[in-house]
Protein backbone atom coordinates (compact mmCIF):
# COMPACT_ATOMS: atom_id res chain seq x y z
CA UNK A 1 0.00 0.00 0.00
CA UNK A 2 1.30 3.44 -0.91
CA UNK A 3 2.13 5.88 1.87
CA UNK A 4 1.54 9.61 2.11
CA UNK A 5 4.07 11.63 4.07
CA UNK A 6 3.91 15.26 5.19
CA UNK A 7 7.31 16.86 5.55
CA UNK A 8 9.15 20.15 5.30
CA UNK A 9 12.05 18.87 3.20
CA UNK A 10 13.04 16.40 0.51
CA UNK A 11 16.37 14.64 0.28
CA UNK A 12 17.67 12.04 -2.16
CA UNK A 13 18.46 9.94 0.91
CA UNK A 14 14.69 9.36 1.16
CA UNK A 15 14.94 7.01 -1.82
CA UNK A 16 15.41 3.34 -1.04
CA UNK A 17 18.92 2.06 -1.47
CA UNK A 18 18.32 -0.76 -3.94
CA UNK A 19 19.97 1.15 -6.78
CA UNK A 20 16.84 1.40 -8.87
CA UNK A 21 16.22 4.15 -11.34
CA UNK A 22 13.44 6.49 -10.21
CA UNK A 23 11.19 8.99 -11.86
CA UNK A 24 10.10 11.74 -9.53
CA UNK A 25 7.10 13.89 -10.34
CA UNK A 26 6.99 17.21 -8.50
CA UNK A 27 4.05 19.57 -8.74
CA UNK A 28 3.39 22.83 -6.94
CA UNK A 29 0.01 22.64 -5.19
CA UNK A 30 -2.20 24.92 -3.15
CA UNK A 31 -3.28 24.43 0.43
CA UNK A 32 -6.74 23.15 -0.61
CA UNK A 33 -5.12 20.35 -2.65
CA UNK A 34 -2.82 19.56 0.29
CA UNK A 35 -5.86 19.16 2.55
CA UNK A 36 -7.46 16.84 -0.02
CA UNK A 37 -4.32 14.68 -0.32
CA UNK A 38 -4.00 14.36 3.48
CA UNK A 39 -7.68 13.93 4.34
CA UNK A 40 -7.61 10.11 4.51
CA UNK A 41 -4.50 9.95 6.68
CA UNK A 42 -0.78 10.55 6.43
CA UNK A 43 2.50 10.02 8.22
CA UNK A 44 4.01 13.17 9.68
CA UNK A 45 7.73 13.53 9.10
CA UNK A 46 7.87 17.08 10.46
CA UNK A 47 10.51 17.03 13.18
CA UNK A 48 10.35 20.66 14.30
CA UNK A 49 7.56 21.25 16.84
CA UNK A 50 6.78 24.90 15.95
CA UNK A 51 6.56 23.90 12.26
CA UNK A 52 4.17 21.07 13.14
CA UNK A 53 2.06 23.54 15.15
CA UNK A 54 1.99 26.00 12.24
CA UNK A 55 1.00 23.28 9.75
CA UNK A 56 -1.75 22.09 12.10
CA UNK A 57 -3.11 25.63 12.14
CA UNK A 58 -2.78 26.13 8.37
CA UNK A 59 -4.36 22.80 7.44
CA UNK A 60 -6.94 22.44 10.20
CA UNK A 61 -5.67 18.93 11.03
CA UNK A 62 -3.33 17.66 13.71
CA UNK A 63 0.27 17.44 12.57
CA UNK A 64 2.33 15.76 15.26
CA UNK A 65 6.06 16.45 15.48
CA UNK A 66 7.72 13.25 14.31
CA UNK A 67 11.45 12.96 13.63
CA UNK A 68 11.54 9.88 11.45
CA UNK A 69 13.66 8.71 8.56
CA UNK A 70 11.54 8.53 5.41
CA UNK A 71 12.26 5.81 2.86
CA UNK A 72 10.09 6.23 -0.21
CA UNK A 73 8.85 3.35 -2.33
CA UNK A 74 7.34 3.58 -5.80
CA UNK A 75 3.85 5.12 -5.60
CA UNK A 76 4.48 6.93 -2.32
CA UNK A 77 3.55 10.61 -2.07
CA UNK A 78 5.49 13.28 -0.23
CA UNK A 79 3.66 16.53 0.56
CA UNK A 80 6.34 19.15 1.16
CA UNK A 81 5.99 22.46 2.99
CA UNK A 82 8.96 24.30 1.50
CA UNK A 83 10.30 27.51 3.01
CA UNK A 84 11.58 29.88 0.34
CA UNK A 85 14.42 31.44 2.26
CA UNK A 86 17.29 30.13 4.31
CA UNK A 87 16.74 30.39 8.06
CA UNK A 88 19.35 31.89 10.37
CA UNK A 89 21.95 29.30 11.38
CA UNK A 90 21.48 27.75 14.80
CA UNK A 91 18.28 29.67 15.52
CA UNK A 92 15.12 27.84 16.50
CA UNK A 93 12.21 29.84 15.16
CA UNK A 94 8.83 30.14 16.79
CA UNK A 95 5.53 29.42 15.05
CA UNK A 96 4.92 33.18 14.77
CA UNK A 97 8.32 33.77 13.15
CA UNK A 98 7.77 30.89 10.71
CA UNK A 99 4.44 32.41 9.60
CA UNK A 100 6.37 35.38 8.17
CA UNK A 101 8.65 33.21 6.00
CA UNK A 102 7.47 32.81 2.38
CA UNK A 103 6.64 29.21 1.46
CA UNK A 104 5.20 26.93 -1.20
CA UNK A 105 3.57 23.51 -1.15
CA UNK A 106 4.70 20.64 -3.39
CA UNK A 107 3.42 17.16 -4.11
CA UNK A 108 6.20 14.71 -4.94
CA UNK A 109 5.31 11.28 -6.28
CA UNK A 110 7.84 8.50 -6.74
CA UNK A 111 6.93 6.81 -10.02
Amino acid sequence: MNKIYLTNAFSLSMLTENKQQYLIEVKEVGVSEVKEILRNGFISAVGHEPTAQLLSEMLGIEVVPNRIQVKLEKGDILVIYQLLQRLPEGRIMSKEELKAVPHKWYRLTLI
